[in-house]
């Protein structure tokens, strides 16, 4: 069992746009070391692509990695990035249910993701799936 966050960068472009590619560069590579302070050293942490990230969670209910999201949501909102530029991040949660593939359980996260962004962005929304 396993459960898997994934994180994207709320308006990351406009970050770039505003403060430079600099500025961006930092906001990734800060928001990595805090993500990977405040997770356990048997689970897995990537930059997927862009401005989005992947946390793979071993032997982790949907509870804890609920929780796991939250905790490094509001460390993210409440870091003070270079330039006192102020960085959100979205996350959706999905848990590896019996008889279901990787690519079920990326595209449950996935659709989740996108719920915690079309729902107004810097939050945690869990996977309703079964």
């Amino acid at each position: 069992m396993g459960s898997l966050i994934l994180i994207d960068i709320d308006h990351f472009k406009k970050i770039n746009d505003e403060y430079g590619h600099a500025i961006g560069d930092h906001v990734l590579s800060a928001l990595s070391n805090i993500v990977k302070q405040h997770i356990r050293s048997n689970d897995l942490f990537a930059r997927w692509g862009g401005e989005e990230f992947v946390l793979l969670c071993r032997d982790t209910k949907i509870e804890q990695a609920t929780l796991i999201a939250e905790k490094i949501r509001e460390l993210i909102a409440s870091f003070a990035f270079k330039d006192n530029v102020q960085v959100t991040a979205s996350f959706g949660v999905a848990t590896l249910h019996a008889n279901e593939t990787l690519e079920q359980l990326f595209n449950h996260a996935d659709k989740a993701l996108y719920d915690a962004k079309h729902q107004g962005r810097n939050r945690v929304i869990v996977a309703e799936h079964l």
